[in-house]
């Protein structure tokens, strides 16, 4: 073989591969980078819609048809409170001039993960208005059944600290809850969840 074909043969068998590689993975992380540069800002503001649903939720609120009527009312009664830092603390609710009560963000280990809440009290922290999750990676079908209508209306008017019940009780004691069947982690993680926020809510709404 001539030291031309050779260095052909070279570059067939060990060059061109790589260039080939490269350049397509140069192509495929520009079209992902344009795809998320593209998609971020109404990403970013389903996330805030999603999380302004969930505040309205926990507070008891009839969530209106609609993104934009959504808006309205959230911008209409919650007051988002947040520290020094500009880090959100808790919600205000407001009515008619005055306040009807709070949520706050909380947070808290799952099974396979944070599993991120808020939780709604009334204004005297008497008793919860209603929780709703943020974020959970609990498993589908078991844990993440947590995200079920049944169970997140389960908690409303209710006071704690929480004890659970199985799933189907329906126990009408204001500390108990059903938990999920098959899913006794995720149900001990969302008590305890609840119960440390019941216990540290007068310190962060300040008061103690």
């Amino acid at each position: 073989m001539s030291n031309a074909a050779g260095q052909v043969h070279f570059f067939k068998e060990r060059i061109f591969p790589v260039l080939f590689m490269f350049l397509v993975t140069v192509v495929f992380i520009a079209i992902v980078s344009g795809i998320y540069l593209a998609t971020r800002d109404d990403v970013l503001r389903n996330e805030q819609l999603f999380l302004k649903r969930a505040v309205l939720f926990a507070a008891d609120q009839e969530i209106p048809e609609g993104a934009v009527l959504q808006e309205q009312l959230y911008n209409e009664i919650i007051r988002e409170v947040r520290d020094e830092e500009g880090n959100l603390r808790y919600f205000v609710i407001s009515s008619n001039g005055g306040t009807a009560g709070y949520v706050i963000q909380t947070s808290g280990p799952g099974v396979w993960g944070e599993i991120e809440a808020v939780v709604g009290f009334d204004a005297q922290l008497d008793k919860l208005t209603g929780i709703d999750f943020i974020k959970q990676n609990e498993t589908p079908g078991l844990g993440g059944r947590i995200t079920e209508e049944w169970f997140r209306e389960q908690f409303r008017g209710k006071t704690g600290p929480f004890s659970r019940v199985p799933e189907g009780t329906e126990s009408t004691t204001v500390t108990e809850f059903d938990a999920i069947t098959g899913a006794t982690l995720t149900s001990k993680a969302v008590q305890q969840i609840l119960n440390d926020t019941i216990e540290t809510a007068p310190e962060i709404l300040g008061r103690e």
